[in-house]
């Protein structure tokens, strides 16, 4: 068992903390952000019973591993990258979300409801959504790569001291 420096601890704590506190609102985003512009409806619960959940998991697991990273020494650099691309399609994702409402479909992009507007949320919100699932899966593996000690592509043993 290694000693781990209180440097090293609490950048791991920092590290961790940020990743989940930014899931967190993500998530919020996601699940519940037309209701915030008073849009309640069928859609944000789906969202919220199914993406929300699968998010919260696959970042949490993804924050403890990159936590483990840091306190190893390991870079999370690929991991972070995947991170920031997974929460920034996932506010796209959210506000792409069409909501149904009593005056018609309505989203955070297309407001008012005019229909080329609302095709286009459309258009851009499945992808978004596999976008934001993909690149969450991939913050957990290359989070989970860096926690066992995989080194970086191009990384030369001799470069880290390693030989």
């Amino acid at each position: 068992m290694t000693l781990v420096s209180p440097a090293a601890s609490r950048s791991a704590l920092t590290s961790c903390v940020i990743v989940i506190v930014v899931s967190i609102a993500i998530a919020v985003w996601v699940g519940f952000g037309r209701v915030i512009l008073g849009w309640p409806g069928t859609v944000g619960m789906v969202l919220s019973l199914t993406v929300v959940p699968i998010g919260l998991v696959l970042h949490g697991s993804a924050a403890l591993q990159m936590r483990n990273a840091v306190r190893r020494g390991s870079s999370i650099r690929r991991a972070v990258i995947a991170f920031v691309l997974a929460a920034s399609s996932g506010v796209l994702f959210g506000a792409t979300v069409p909501e149904i409402t009593n005056e018609g479909i309505r989203s955070l992009m297309a407001p008012t409801g005019e229909t080329w507007a609302v095709e286009m949320t459309i258009a851009l919100c499945n992808p978004l959504g596999i976008v934001y699932l993909a690149t969450s899966i991939a913050t957990v593996v290359f989070a989970r790569l860096a926690a066992r000690g995989a080194s970086e592509p191009g990384v030369d043993a001799h470069e880290v001291g390693v030989g």
